[in-house]
């Protein structure tokens, strides 16, 4: 089942409330992410001011805040108070539109990594950064000394910053993209719901040999009973057995909820109950 058609059907004349809950978490993830990004722009903006004091004790040997910052650390904190309140409104939205856990933690990281990518840059443009008093030398009464690699590590970190941010936010996106595609995302969700999911029993209604074969076995289209959130529910599953292992009408299987509780999103597996070696469907 699809994370984007789940719940689509409407039951007993009102929308099912999976779906309810999908559009509003798809409309508050809209406003969410530039809000949120927003949020972490102005807190890696104003960062630089923390930011700029242990620069220039590295690149100057000497201590002081940065005069071209935002002054101080309440802008700072307030900022970046804002973005985590935010992040975790948005981990929740995300969780619900893309149906997995994990996707909830990507979404939320990549927008304020991409956000405090956003300002830093613009801290670097803007020229926020306080420059030192030379570059390359250290600049004491002795005469001073050349920079080591953690000095030039500190004066290259204006520019570096950014891109290292919003590398690790384009790194993130990809592989929510990767992973949840209408092609991959059964396979995601499906390892999700084992790691973090339930299993309980459910019951083989029907099964039918559906006249294809796969690397010599037989697939068959299974019909599952099981309670589900709102009630008992079916399911029809497909499996390819070899022909000890045929499932049976009566037979058990496990279905896996969802750990995100949405109704009809289940895995279900065949186990040593399924089947019986005195038993199996006609084949042609």
């Amino acid at each position: 089942m699809d994370a984007a058609d789940a719940g689509q059907a409407a039951r007993g004349g009102g929308l099912d409330p999976d779906v309810v809950r999908l559009r509003r978490a798809r409309t508050r993830l809209i406003v969410l992410i530039p809000v949120t990004t927003a949020a972490y722009a102005l807190a890696g903006h104003s960062a630089v001011a923390l930011l700029d004091a242990f620069r220039l004790m590295a690149v100057n040997d000497l201590s002081g805040w940065g005069e071209g910052a935002i002054g101080g650390p309440a802008p700072f904190l307030v900022a970046v108070t804002a973005a985590v309140l935010l992040a975790n409104v948005l981990t929740r939205q995300a969780a619900t539109v893309f149906a997995t856990l994990r996707a909830g933690a990507v979404m939320s990281g990549s927008v304020g990594l991409g956000g405090t990518a956003l300002g830093l840059l613009d801290a670097w443009l803007s020229g926020r950064w306080t420059p030192p008093l030379e570059a390359g030398r250290f600049v004491s009464e002795g005469g001073g000394s050349d920079w080591g690699p953690t000095a030039r590590a500190a004066y290259h970190a204006t520019w570096l910053l950014p891109p290292v941010f919003g590398g690790a936010a384009v790194a993130g996106l990809l592989w929510l993209a990767r992973t949840h595609g209408r092609g991959r995302w059964p396979a995601t969700k499906a390892a999700e719901i084992k790691e973090h999911g339930v299993v309980l029993p459910g019951a083989i209604e029907k099964v039918e040999f559906t006249g294809a074969w796969v690397g010599g076995e037989p697939r068959f289209a299974v019909t599952v009973d099981y309670v589900g959130k709102y009630g008992p529910r079916r399911t029809v599953e497909h499996f390819v057995t070899p022909l000890a292992k045929v499932p049976v009408r009566g037979g058990q299987v496990d279905v896996w909820y969802d750990p995100l509780g949405e109704d009809g999103v289940v895995l279900v597996e065949l186990n040593e109950r399924s089947f019986s070696s005195m038993r199996y469907p006609d084949l042609p």
